[in-house]
């Protein structure tokens, strides 16, 4: 759609095409990671994060039914099995949950508007293998309006248990667990409230047994009285957020414009203020626009303000004088765009939101110099990706701020940004035959970037995986440029052992070897850099201790326990790949496509450290070149491109051309490699790369990548003719 507009002055830095890579804030379009598989799901689910601190934190796998867990790349074990709790999700309720983090507690909510049975819930981490989910322990919830009818409550006693008799039948079986508020106020301890009571037990439509929680003012029969906010009956909130030390709920059943906030930093007490006290509960209701669809909260976020998005509009909920207060609480629509039921994510001072329809991701900010508020579609100019609409966001801080924005369709659109460089970059990430179903982040271990995390459905079977770091790996036998795949690195696996070199034998420090190591390598290395400084061919068994070897090359008396290894012939552990053709990097070095049988593939050469995984492919190109002619615009005009250069950072393999069907590979090796070796990493210019698009009115590029390799493209620079007539 942008094809048309090389009037707008950053057209020559869009691309045509970003396909499975992505733009970094610096400039540099790089091929996007690939994933790690880590487990199967039990079953279809939806990923939430947990995050106490960027050193311990948890994906959590949410399927109907069950909790498992995930730290580090790990699937958290109890017995030798996953751990799991039980949850009363069903299916359908997994797209609608959202919650907020509070220390080691998750506050959940959900929706079911039939059935009324989304009570809020609270997960609590109490250790790595002890979970608990519980129903969240409210000492008070929110109310409705007083009562404005004539039917009147009395109670049989002030206080204790206590049956309450009704004039007119309003009662059901339904309110069993409601607050209620009745009578006036009464005074305990110096403290001030007005009694209420919680049902017990419902007898018929006009009596209950009850508890009463503060003491009542009367038990006199009495028409002041009001009826909680939740209940079976009334139904439970399904949006939350955190602002200020309130916790906030909203939208119920029954009243979907409302919005409750606790009294501060006490997260289950919704106890109202008497005497206009600052640390009294928050009721609000948000109002209706003129158009009438403004009525359903989708989403709350707390941040300066607390913010509130409904399907028709945006609302602003603040103090005129300061923090949220019972009397000083204000909640103003600032824009009408409307919204999907999706938490939004705040990145910097900004709201970014799923406009409703999920064709538009908007960023609610405020313009100091309009003095008001605006939400910006920050996807206007790759309106192509979001045929399929948003489902889910998710955010990775670091290296880069990235949104992430899953499909219905199971790609993901990810938008890099930085705004203060006025960066924003979107791309297109596609996963083959498999469909991504949940995506979400967390701090990696190391605290230096952040790891995304998808469920991705290949076929039926739903793997957890979890992307690599943005930032390139030091170690080129490290690339990782496959999908749900596996590494295995045999200088990891002799941690602990080390090895006496003879004149032709080797002799471990503890059971190692085995008779099928005959005729493999053994290495020794430099633990920074992998870099070779011994190695011999295993030409003899003497036992698990002991191989007769003979050398290419000597070095050292005495190898250290994770600075050796055997190269293997094949690699197994691929079983969730089984019939998939997998593509394999061994020591840094492209082999030959392999499908996996049981489990495994069969190297062409032995490899000490070899990943496997699905291959993808990576598009780039660049938008027509319209950079002008001499009697002016090159619009309509025959370009032909016929040379061009590409300068690259740590990159190898590739193709370039003028499309799909006309490429042509990137040479990278010369004399001065060796036979034998993977070419290194490149970093500089490619020149004089022929191209043989001929005349055509759309002079462009395109540059791809299949092998499992990485491609960073800092610049590319045609040589173009153009027929100025």
């Amino acid at each position: 759609m942008m094809f048309g507009r090389s009037d707008l002055e950053p057209y020559h830095t869009f691309l045509a095409k970003c396909r499975n890579a992505t733009v970094r804030p610096f400039g540099v379009a790089s091929r996007i990671p690939g994933t790690e598989y880590i487990a199967t799901a039990k079953k279809k689910c939806r990923l939430l994060k947990f995050v106490f601190s960027a050193e311990d934190n948890f994906i959590i796998e949410c399927g109907a039914g069950y909790f498992r867990f995930y730290q580090n790349g790990e699937v958290v074990t109890s017995g030798g099995v996953p751990y799991e709790i039980a949850n009363p999700f069903t299916e359908d309720m997994l797209d609608s949950i959202q919650y907020v983090q509070l220390d080691d507690i998750i506050k959940i909510v959900y929706k079911d508007d039939t059935n009324h049975t989304n009570f809020p819930r609270e997960l609590i981490r109490h250790s790595a293998t002890n979970w608990e989910l519980r129903r969240v322990p409210f000492t008070c919830t929110p109310f409705l309006e007083e009562n404005l009818t004539s039917t009147t409550l009395a109670a049989s006693a002030q206080t204790g248990t206590i049956t309450v008799t009704a004039s007119s039948p309003i009662f059901n079986a339904n309110h069993v667990g409601s607050f209620w508020k009745l009578g006036g106020t009464t005074t305990v301890d110096d403290v001030t409230r007005q009694g209420f009571f919680k049902i017990t037990a419902f007898t018929d439509s006009t009596h209950v047994t009850a508890q009463v929680q503060w003491k009542l003012s009367t038990a006199a029969a009495t028409d002041i009285w009001s009826e909680g906010a939740f209940s079976d009956y009334r139904g439970y909130p399904s949006t939350v957020a955190l602002l200020d030390g309130r916790l906030f709920y909203g939208r119920t059943p029954n009243s979907p414009r409302a919005v409750y906030g606790s009294k501060p930093y006490k997260y289950e007490n919704f106890t109202p203020a008497i005497n206009n006290e600052q640390d009294g509960a928050i009721n609000i209701e948000l109002a209706t626009n003129s158009s009438g669809d403004g009525s359903d909260i989708r989403w709350m976020i707390g941040g300066q303000f607390l913010l509130a998005g409904t399907c028709g509009n945006e609302f602003v909920i603040k103090g005129e004088q300061g923090p949220l207060t019972p009397t000083d609480v204000t909640a103003r629509a600032r824009s009408n765009w409307g919204s999907e039921a999706i938490q939004p994510i705040s990145i910097g001072a900004a709201i970014n939101f799923v406009q409703r329809h999920g064709g538009r991701v908007r960023q609610f900010t405020y313009d100091y110099y309009l003095d008001a508020y605006k939400a910006v579609d920050i996807s206007l100019f790759s309106e192509h990706l979001f045929s399929s609409p948003i489902v889910d966001l998710a955010y990775s801080k670091a290296p880069d701020a990235i949104l992430w924005c899953l499909l219905k369709n199971g790609q993901v659109a990810t938008l890099t940004m930085e705004p203060d460089q006025e960066v924003t970059a979107w791309s297109l990430q596609d996963f083959g035959d498999g469909k991504v179903e949940s995506i979400e982040a967390v701090p990696s271990l190391n605290g230096m970037y952040d790891e995304v995390y998808f469920v991705v459905n290949r076929n039926g079977a739903r793997h957890i995986e979890r992307m690599n770091d943005l930032k390139q790996a030091d170690l080129q036998c490290f690339s990782w440029y496959v999908r749900s795949g596996l590494v295995y690195d045999a200088f990891s696996k002799t941690s602990g052992k080390t090895i006496t070199v003879g004149d032709t034998s080797l002799t471990c420090s503890a059971s190692y070897f085995t008779a099928a190591m005959v005729g493999n390598r053994i290495r020794w290395i430099d633990q920074a850099t992998y870099a070779m400084k011994a190695e011999a061919v295993i030409t003899a068994y003497n036992s698990a201790t002991s191989v007769d070897v003979s050398w290419v090359k000597k070095a050292g008396t005495n190898w250290g326990g994770g600075r050796w290894g055997v190269a293997v012939s094949a690699v197994s552990g691929l079983d969730h790949l089984e019939g998939y053709e997998v593509a394999i990097l061994a020591d840094g070095a492209v082999q030959p496509k392999k499908t996996v049988e049981s489990g495994s593939v069969i190297l062409d050469v032995d490899a000490f450290v070899v990943i496997a995984g699905l291959p993808y492919q990576t598009i780039i190109a660049t938008m027509p070149d319209e950079s002008g002619a001499q009697n002016g615009t090159a619009v309509g005009k025959k370009k032909r491109m016929h040379e061009i250069a590409v300068r690259v950072y740590r990159t190898l393999g590739g193709r370039v051309g003028g499309n799909l069907n006309e490429l042509e590979t990137i040479r990278y090796r010369d004399s001065a490699d060796k036979l034998g070796t993977a070419p290194e990493l490149f970093t500089g210019i490619i020149p004089n790369i022929k191209y043989n698009q001929g005349w055509t009115y759309e002079a462009d590029m395109t540059l791809e990548q299949s092998e499992p390799l990485p491609m960073n493209i800092l610049a590319v620079a045609p040589i173009v003719n153009e027929q100025d007539k």
